[in-house]
C-alpha cells in the first residue's frame, strides 16, 4: 500500500542517494566507493518484494554499489514512513535479505529509515530460536523523530536531507486546521533556508517538491506563501522556484492550446510543436483564443507567422 508521503521520498532517494547514506549511515557510507557509481535496480525488486508478499508494502530501494576493498556488494534501502508502527516489519526485511541474498549469490545489507512518531517502536532485528535452531539478522536504522532533539545539527548541516527531516517533522506537527497557519510559517523559513545553506538551484527546486508534498497548504494560505516566496526571491535576485512555477504554468498552457489545435484542425505537425513550446505566455493565451476560428492547418501556419514571426 503506498502512503501519501511514498512517492516524494522516493523522488528525493532516487535524487541523492549519496547524499541520504551520508546523513543517516555515514558508516556505510565511508565504505561505498562513490567514483564506481552506482546503479538502481527496481525491476529486481519489484520481482523479489513480489514472491515474498508479507503484508503491507514498503518504500523502499534496492542499489548495486562497490565497496572501498574492491568487492561488489547490493544495498536494499528500506524507506518507511508510515506515522504508525507496523508489526512484521522485522520479518519482512529478513525475507527480503534471505530472497535478495538467494536471487543475486552476493552480500545484502539493508537500511532502514523510520518516519512514525512513537519513539519506542524501534525495530532494527529479526531473532528466531527453536530446537537448538538459532538466527539473528540485525540492520541499522534512523527515526526521524530523534532529530527532534537534534534541531541545532540539521540547522547547520548543508545535506539536503537535512531539510528532508526538517519538513518530514514539521508536517507532522502542523496537522489540523488549528495547525495552518504555523505550517506555513515553518514551510516559508524552510524554504528560505534552503537559500541560506546556499544549494544549487537545482537543489533549490527539488526540496521544494518535497517540501510541497509534504506540507500541503489551503488555496488562501498556499496563494500568501507564494506572495512571500517571490517578493523573497526578488529580493535575493534568485527566482528559482519562481521561474519554476513560471515553466510549469507554460507547459499547463502549451499541453492546453496543443490539445486544442488538435479538435479544431487534426494533430500538430511535429515541425510546428517546437514553434508553439517557444510562444510567451501571452501568445499563448493570444493564440487559445484565436484558433477557435482555424478550420485548417494552414490558419495555424498564418498565425505563427503574422504573430510570432516563424
Amino acid at each position: 500500500m503506498t502512503t501519501p508521503l511514498d512517492t516524494p521520498w522516493k523522488q528525493i532517494l532516487e535524487s541523492y542517494f549519496p547524499q541520504f547514506m551520508a546523513f543517516f549511515f555515514p558508516e556505510a557510507y565511508s565504505q561505498i566507493d562513490w567514483s564506481r557509481g552506482f546503479e538502481f535496480l527496481d525491476g529486481e525488486l519489484q520481482q523479489v518484494t513480489l514472491e515474498a508478499e508479507t503484508g503491507k508494502r514498503i518504500t523502499d530501494k534496492l542499489v548495486k554499489v562497490y565497496l572501498r576493498n574492491g568487492e561488489e556488494q547490493w544495498i536494499v534501502a528500506h524507506i518507511e514512513i508510515q506515522n504508525q508502527k507496523e508489526s512484521g516489519f522485522d520479518e519482512r526485511v529478513f525475507v527480503y535479505y534471505a530472497r535478495l541474498r538467494d536471487k543475486f549469490k552476493r552480500e545484502v545489507a539493508s537500511f532502514a529509515v523510520l518516519g512514525d512518531t512513537d519513539v519506542n517502536w524501534r525495530p532494527n532485528s529479526f531473532v528466531r530460536n527453536i530446537l537448538g535452531f538459532n538466527i539473528q539478522v540485525s540492520f541499522p536504522i534512523m527515526k526521524l523523530v530523534d532529530y527532534k532533539k537534534r534541531k541545532e545539527e540539521l540547522a547547520a548541516s548543508d545535506n539536503p536531507f537535512a531539510t528532508v527531516v526538517q519538513a518530514h517533522l514539521a508536517a507532522q506537527a502542523t496537522k489540523g486546521k488549528e495547525s495552518q497557519q504555523r505550517r506555513r510559517k515553518q514551510k516559508f523559513d524552510l524554504v528560505t533556508m534552503m537559500y541560506q545553506r546556499g544549494y544549487s538551484r537545482q537543489e533549490v527546486i527539488d526540496l521544494f517538491r518535497f517540501i510541497e508534498w509534504v506540507m500541503i497548504l489551503p488555496p488562501e494560505l498556499e496563494k500568501a506563501f507564494k506572495q512571500d516566496l517571490v517578493a523573497y526571491e526578488d529580493e535575493k535576485n534568485m527566482p528559482y522556484i519562481s521561474n519554476l512555477e513560471k515553466e510549469s504554468r507554460k507547459a499547463g498552457k502549451v499541453e492546453l492550446v496543443i490539445k486544442l489545435l488538435s479538435r479544431r484542425i487534426g494533430k500538430v505537425s511535429e515541425e510546428t510543436l517546437p514553434k508553439i513550446e517557444e510562444l510567451p505566455i501571452e501568445q499563448l493565451e493570444q493564440l487559445g483564443e484565436d484558433l477557435m476560428d482555424f478550420t485548417s492547418s494552414k490558419d495555424l501556419t498564418d498565425w505563427l507567422q503574422h504573430f510570432a514571426g516563424a
